[in-house]
């Protein structure tokens, strides 16, 4: 779909000047082209017509029309001055408001239009010579006297429009001046108060006049700051013009209406494209008709462009057409709203050179030309690149608008977004999302340009151009980079290099580029330690002392100094750069050579962006080309990485990753001729990591294993099927051996172990491994029990306390004394040990079997422990049965006790005697052995109570539950019986190991007899005193029946029926309670019966006959009450008001009487006839004759005379007595 399928193109291409309407037939064509909206052509009566008005001449002024160039001002003037001056132009007018409002003044109008251009004339000499000239013309002659002459203009203008009335008679004379604002702009001060003085008399005239006068301006003149020098004669002036202002509403109108007017079907379709969008914007969805009458052109094109202040033609509705024109053939976008804002404007300001003259305008095109161009160049993102343009064009427009260029103000990244329509296409369609991304392309705008052009105001958080900031950092680093020596280049490329290698070491020397460096030894998956030099190495003699290797970086850039000489400790890295990386070198350099020239904070902020802008595309090229980039010579031998890592996995690694790999593969064979007898570690060692290594073998060797830990003990060989096994080391068989070979309580001191590698590196005599890895060896010596420990504190490690040992400072460790060998075990505690806990003692007497032993001793600990957990557990919830404990109070604690000692054996078991050589420790007193003999039996109550109670709990708790119910004599001393029982059995169970089931089952079984025979009872009583199915329906039918329901109505007649009997009977009926639910089987889980709850003893009262006996006193309470209507009704004192009562009533008390019985449905009619007869009938009796006469002395009535005065006569009757009892009985 086209740009052109949406709108009724309708290009504005020319401007309109006010003399075009001198003539006729350009006039009426400006009349009919002339769109307007109802709110206008309101303003237009409000403040012009008003002032035109010839009929209503109260106070009449002059009139400022306010508007911008190509804002429809001169058109306008245009009109009401063509319509004005020929009524017959009404018809040609679009508006049938603006008509009807301008009809009055309509033809009754002489018009003279002027267009003031760049002279410097008085104001008052070219009117009053227009004036003159056009009066001429229709053949009047008039000279005003020259301005030196006269003291008041307003004589002068008098005498003018004397002579002009003459003529026209009644008709108005109007003038008007366009482009008036423009002309009083260039007035010197003195000058420009002599015209203002001239406008106000003009102003003044017209009140007593037919003269008025319409100006054109550009700017509202009363509150323009241009004219702040004036500002007490603007004041004289205002009073006597009124101020009317073209609004953005009423241009968009023009714009909507004329330029890109639409069809219904246009506007759904462009309603239902912007839709998608209206979520992205801010008050687009409260717009939406507005944007919709616009399209594609935005609002806020409209708002901005009314405020650029510079003088140059800013003929909007030209550009919006020129700008529509080139999108009719283009297609609507349909993944963006295409909507084109005022950065578009840009676009014509940049092609009109016209407009480069305005020194502003000028600076402004200037200035934001160099932004554009380092953006077109330089900005980061070319995905991002159009919106930065749509931002900087945008800003360039905004700058024309702020009334200075000095002004901080611009838009915020809202306003951008929402006022240009920014869009770009997103993962998600989220305004959030947006505004993100508009955030981000303008920081990046801002690092592109190094902070220069545009400025951000925290304060107000706006982005503006900063015209003042325009230095061209990039040429001045460039001049630099031309000067630089390759000293210089090297100096930074070794920087560039630091950071690549991930590290922060200091300057090992200082003034040297030489570091201590530590590399993977990858054979043995240890480092070792050496020197790096950035340089050659005629500086290897000032890295002392010395190490196990040197790394050289050879510097890229002159002549190399040093001459190899083929050591097997020394690798060298050679860099080969292309012409890319040593430009941004170059560049990198010069920034920092130009921040350390920089004298001011801000522009040493922009060289140091820009040095790290460069360091970061020196990093990245050096991502893409680290293989290739550098060669390793080796004794001599030029290599590439590829070639000295062939096979292995290369390009996933860092850079650093692969110079440590290169110079591992070189080193390898020196470092194995250094250290011949090294392990292999199965976990990485790092200077970062080994001492927490370390730390996690000595852990594991304690008893608190981590894979780690594990691994490190099998590097060395300390680990046999998972288990700690010095004896399979070689490392520790070394040791194993001397320590056997010691005569007596002889020690092995450190010094006869240790040496001196280099002065602060210090290694084992036999096998070169460090010290900490030593400390490790002896440690598993400890645990085995083959060792005993002296650290440097003086404390002594043997098997008992390897806890401490992990624990201890590893430095304390490192500077151990000695090592020995351990004490003799305590054979006679370790044989009690074993037999109350019930292991075989033969375990602990052979010595080949300790292994075996403290194996079985640390399984039948742990199940101890568990069993003594589950027995605190059980004791801690007070164990209770039949509403009593099932160990009493006073053994309680004393069990708690006792068992808590079998945990304590456990914690000890697992950590202090948990190998052979720590059991040669064991110190347990026999009180200690006696508490844990007692716990044992004390676990064994526990367990048989809780057998007891597990087997018997759910039928004891059920009889329990019964107990308390009122039953039978027989069941009640079967239950104490068996209470009896159980309370033998329950103190029975804690004094033997008698079976708990064999005791128990006895009882049980009593129990559950016990229930059964209570089931039965229980049905039985449930039977007597609950209502079955067929006596449940028998209830409801007396209770919904008819003869229950005759006595309710009955119960209606008031004073002769004993109303309690009834309500006695009917409680008695509710009282009666239904269940037929009940089924035996339910009752073996629940004590009473769940649907009724039902418990035995409870005053209730049996069912049985209960029923039969209510039907009797129904039947019986109806003859009573029959007996006492039909009695009270005979009474001669009531007989006699029968009579008296309406007709059905009567037929209902003959009919009582007559079969001395009630109805057979008792209803209301009924109680009603009854109640009235018995309450007594009041006779009132009226002669015929007295009631003829009296009617007839009425005469002739109307309807409602008629009931009135009948109702009258009614009321004179029965005055004093009881309406509802009256009986009128009329007697002849």
């Amino acid at each position: 779909m086209k740009y052109g399928e949406l709108i009724q193109f309708d290009p504005i291409e020319t401007v309109i000047q006010i003399r075009d309407a001198d003539e006729a037939e350009k006039a009426r064509k400006l009349v009919q082209t002339y769109v307007m909206s109802d709110d206008m052509a309101d303003m237009i009566k409000e403040k012009i017509l008003s002032q035109l008005s010839l009929d209503e001449v109260i106070d009449n002024k002059g009139v400022l029309l306010v508007g911008n160039y190509g804002t429809g001002k001169s058109h306008l003037m245009s009109v009401i001055s063509s319509v004005a001056l020929d009524a017959s132009m009404l018809p040609d007018l679009r508006n049938a408001k603006f008509a009807e409002y301008i009809q009055p003044i309509a033809g009754r109008f002489e018009v003279l239009r002027i267009e003031i251009g760049a002279v410097k004339t008085p104001l008052r000499e070219i009117v009053v010579k227009e004036l003159e000239r056009d009066l001429a013309k229709r053949g009047i002659s008039y000279q005003f006297p020259p301005a030196d002459a006269i003291t008041s203009n307003k004589e002068a203008f008098a005498a003018m429009m004397a002579k002009f009335e003459e003529k026209y008679g009644d008709k108005g004379y109007l003038l008007v001046i366009d482009e008036l604002l423009d002309y009083l702009k260039s007035r010197t001060q003195m000058d420009l108060m002599l015209d203002l003085g001239f406008l106000r008399e003009l102003g003044e005239f017209i009140k007593n006049s037919r003269f008025r006068l319409i100006c054109g301006v550009q700017e509202a003149l009363f509150d323009n700051p241009a004219f702040s020098f004036v500002a007490t004669t603007l004041l004289k002036v205002k009073d006597r013009f009124e101020q009317a202002i073209i609004r953005r509403e009423d241009i968009a109108y023009v714009v909507a209406e004329r330029i890109l007017k639409k069809t219904p079907e246009q506007k759904a379709k462009i309603r239902e494209h912007l839709q998608k969008f209206c979520h992205l914007y801010r008050n687009m969805s409260e717009r939406l008709d507005e944007f919709v009458d616009l399209y594609p052109i935005h609002p806020s094109y409209i708002e901005t462009f009314q405020k650029v202040y510079l003088a140059e033609k800013r003929e909007v509705l030209k550009t919006i057409s020129a700008t529509v024109k080139e999108l009719i053939h283009v297609d609507v976008p349909e993944r963006e709203p295409g909507i084109k804002s005022f950065d578009t404007y840009w676009k014509y300001i940049k092609e009109n050179m016209a407009k480069k003259a305005e020194p502003e305008i000028k600076e402004v095109l200037t200035k934001s030309g160099v932004l554009e161009d380092i953006i077109n160049r330089s900005f980061p993102k070319p995905v991002y690149k159009p919106m930065a343009l749509q931002i900087i064009y945008a800003l360039s427009v905004h700058r024309l608008t702020t009334g200075s260029l000095d002004v901080k103000a611009g838009m915020t990244a809202q306003n951008l977004k929402d006022d240009l329509c920014l869009f770009i296409e997103m993962p998600v369609m989220e305004a959030d999302f947006l505004l993100s991304t508009v955030h981000t392309v303008l920081k990046d705008i801002m690092q592109t340009v190094s902070g220069q052009f545009i400025e951000y105001n925290k304060d107000n958080e706006q982005y503006y151009l900063d015209l003042k900031k325009d230095i061209d950092y990039d040429a001045k680093i460039e001049q630099k980079a031309a000067v630089l020596h390759d000293s210089q280049l090297n100096i930074y490329f070794y920087s560039v290099l630091y950071d690549l290698l991930e590290w922060n070491a200091p300057e090992y020397v200082t003034g040297h580029k030489i570091y201590e460096y530590d590399l993977n030894w990858e054979e043995k998956n240890i480092f070792r330690s050496g020197y790096l030099f950035m340089g050659e190495s005629n500086e290897r003699p000032t890295a002392q002392p010395p190490r196990d290797f040197y790394v050289y970086f050879l510097p890229p850039y002159g002549p190399l100094t040093a001459k190899d000489e083929k050591k097997e400790d020394e690798v060298f890295f050679q860099f080969s750069g292309d012409e890319e990386f040593k430009e941004t070198l170059k560049r990198f350099a010069a920034a920092n050579e130009m921040e350390l020239l920089a004298a001011q904070s801000e522009t040493k902020k922009v060289y140091r962006s820009k040095a790290d802008n460069a360091k970061k595309a020196l990093l990245k090229w050096f991502d893409n080309h680290k293989v290739q980039c550098f060669s390793v010579i080796y004794k001599g031998v030029k290599r590439q990485l590829v070639e000295v890592l062939h096979g292995r996995q290369i390009h996933d690694r860092t850079f650093k990753e692969l110079v440590d790999a290169t110079a591992s593969v070189c080193l390898s064979e020196c470092f194995r001729k250094l250290y011949p007898d090294y392990p292999k570690f199965l976990v990485k060692i790092t200077p970062s990591n080994r001492a927490d290594l370390l730390r996690r073998g000595l852990e594991a060797i304690a008893g608190k294993p981590t894979q780690d830990g594990l691994k490190l003990l099998e590097s060395f060989g300390l680990l046999h099927n998972g288990k700690i096994k010095p004896e399979n080391s070689k490392y520790a068989a070394h040791f194993i051996k001397r320590l056997e070979s010691l005569p007596g309580h002889q020690v092995i001191n450190a010094s006869d172990i240790l040496e001196f590698q280099y002065e602060d590196v210090v290694y084992d005599k036999e096998f070169k491994l460090g010290v900490e890895w030593i400390v490790l060896i002896l440690a598993a010596l400890v645990y085995s029990g083959h060792a005993t420990l002296t650290a440097e504190n003086n404390i002594r490690y043997d098997a008992s306390n390897l806890d401490a040992l992990a624990k201890e400072n590893l430095s304390v460790l490192y500077g151990f004394k000695h090592i020995g060998k351990p004490k003799s075990a305590a054979m006679a505690e370790l044989r009690r040990l074993f037999g109350i806990l019930g292991l075989p003692e033969g375990l602990i007497v052979n010595p080949n079997q300790w292994d075996e032993a403290v194996q079985r001793l640390l399984a039948r600990g742990k199940e101890l422990f568990e069993k003594a957990s589950r027995s605190l557990g059980v004791l801690n919830g007070s164990p209770a049965l039949w509403g009593e404990l099932l160990i009493p109070d006073n053994l309680l604690d004393a069990y708690k006790k006792d068992i808590q000692s079998v945990q304590e054996l456990w914690s000890a078991l697992s950590s202090r005697f948990n190998t052979p050589a720590k059991l040669v420790h064991f110190d347990y007193t026999g009180d200690q052995l006696d508490r844990l003999e007692n716990g044992l039996k004390a676990m064994g109550v526990v367990e048989r109570c809780e057998d007891m109670r597990n087997l018997c709990s759910g039928v004891i708790d059920y009889i329990s539950k019964i107990e308390l119910l009122s039953l039978e004599e027989s069941l009640k001393e079967r239950i104490r019986q068996a209470k009896d029982q159980y309370f033998t059995i329950r103190d029975q169970i804690r004094d033997t190991d008698e079976d708990v089931a064999g005791l128990c089952l006895p009882l049980k079984k009593e129990l559950e007899s016990i229930k059964e025979a209570y089931i039965t009872w229980y049905v039985d009583q449930h039977a007597k005193y609950r209502l079955g199915l067929q006596d449940s329906k028998r209830k409801g039918e007396i209770q919904e029946g008819r003869e229950l329901a005759n006595l309710n109505r009955l119960s209606g007649i008031r004073g002769i029926l004993s109303v309690g009997k009834l309500q006695e009977l009917k409680s008695e009926l509710a009282e009666l309670k239904t269940c037929y639910e009940l089924q035996a089987t339910e009752l073996q889980k629940h004590h009473i019966c769940t649907h009724c709850h039902f418990k035995p003893g409870e005053q209730e009262k049996p069912v049985k006959g209960r029923l039969d006996r209510i039907e009797e006193k129904i039947e019986t309470l109806l003859m009573e009450w029959t007996n006492a209507i039909v009695s009270s009704v005979e009474d001669p004192m009531v007989l006699n008001d029968i009579a008296l009562l309406r007709p059905d009533q009567k037929e209902q008390i003959e009919q009582l009487l007559k079969k001395r019985k009630l109805p057979d449905i008792v209803n209301g009619a009924f109680i009603d006839a009854v109640n009235t007869l018995l309450a007594g009938l009041d006779k009132v009796e009226v002669d015929v004759q007295q009631l003829v006469g009296s009617m007839t002395s009425w005469g002739p009535c109307t309807v409602d005379d008629m009931k009135s005065r009948f109702e009258a006569m009614v009321n004179q009757w029965t005055s004093g007595r009881d309406k509802s009892r009256v009986r009128i009985i009329i007697k002849q």
